[in-house]
């Protein structure tokens, strides 16, 4: 009876931990302006897709979150620290132009003036 008792305790004070950690990271994610999915709190939590449909205190409040986002607009991390890098790569690139822009003009007028150097020796020859 002892082992039984120890094993549904065991099995209490897993779903509370369990619910405890679903509803504080739906709340995080609220909080943080992140869109709230069931496949990122899976992601998050480790547990299955099933549990968030199943588990009515998880479901209530993920519907309540996903209900309170309705209309917002979202942008992933993982695109805004790509979209900062390709502007800065741009600006980079845009640097880079200018530079060889420069380095063209130089040698077109070296070339101009080597050019009309070698016209004038084949004129005095």
């Amino acid at each position: 009876m002892a082992n039984y008792t120890n094993m549904v305790k065991s099995n209490h004070d897993r779903s509370e931990a369990m619910l405890n950690l679903s509803l504080t990271t739906i709340s995080e994610m609220v909080e943080d302006g992140e869109k709230v999915t069931v496949a990122e709190l899976v992601r998050r939590t480790g547990f299955s897709r099933d549990y968030f449909y199943k588990n009515k205190d998880v479901h209530d409040a993920l519907t309540n979150a996903i209900s309170l986002q309705i209309g917002k607009v979202f942008i992933n991390r993982k695109e805004e620290s790509l979209l900062k890098a390709t502007r800065r790569e741009n600006e980079l690139l845009k640097l880079k132009i200018i530079s060889l822009e420069k380095n063209i003009e130089t040698l077109t007028a070296e070339l101009k003036k080597k050019s009309s150097s070698e016209f004038d020796l084949v004129n005095n020859l």
